[in-house]
């Protein structure tokens, strides 16, 4: 029987790939991780995450955040870590640099409202963001921890960066961030009609808000 741990292995391994495969991450950008119990599994340093092997994962206790196997974590580690410990049902974590998304995070006046289509209230729920601060650094892992402690953030938008995406698991992450990168597409093109207030609470009240 194949332990949970070589169970999230191969999970993280999937999940970097179908990240890559759906383009919200190029060459080494971004990082990946899962919930393990008191730890997290999380891509090493430098990794690849459309090439992810188990010797590229890197096991991190919680509440301490000491490494206990595997290579030197992802430099965006403390961030992961602290959304887990606020976030107990959070289980996967994608990091990423999707292209519509990206450019809205580099917008010098980006649209609030993307609730251009019924799935981004329903998959995608609210977003929040935060102001460049540099890439690894403990002030941008508080800050983004700061915004998910509200439950119905399910993605952060990181001024020229990225993105962090929070699911239960791989499957409700990388939907929510495939919906929310459609979403800042269609933000792009401009002059587009929006949901209605209305509308929008009608759709979260029969499928639930960022989490259906």
């Amino acid at each position: 029987m194949e332990s949970v741990a070589s169970t999230l292995h191969r999970q993280l391994i999937r999940f970097g790939a179908e990240a890559f495969r759906a383009r919200l991450i190029v060459s080494t950008c971004g990082n990946a991780s899962l919930r393990l119990g008191s730890a997290m599994l999380v891509t090493g340093s430098g990794s690849q995450l459309g090439k992810l092997r188990s010797a590229d994962l890197s096991l991190v206790d919680l509440a301490e955040g000491t490494r206990l196997e595997g290579p030197v974590p992802s430099s965006e580690s403390l961030l992961h870590r602290l959304i887990y410990l606020v976030r107990t049902e959070v289980g996967a974590i994608l990091h990423c640099q999707s292209e519509a998304a990206t450019c809205l995070a580099c917008h010098p006046d980006p649209p609030e409202d993307l609730n251009f289509i019924p799935e981004v209230p329903v998959y995608v729920g609210r977003h929040a963001w935060v102001p460049y601060l540099e890439p690894g650094s403990p002030e941008l892992a508080e800050a983004v921890k700061d915004q998910l402690q509200d439950p119905e953030i399910g993605v952060v938008q990181l001024r020229n960066h990225g993105q962090v995406v929070v699911g239960r698991d791989p499957a409700e992450a990388l939907r929510r961030a495939l919906f929310f990168e459609r979403a800042c597409g269609m933000a792009l093109r401009g002059g587009l009609r929006t949901l209605t207030a209305p509308q929008v609470s009608s759709l979260q009240k029969r499928y639930g808000a960022g989490k259906a």
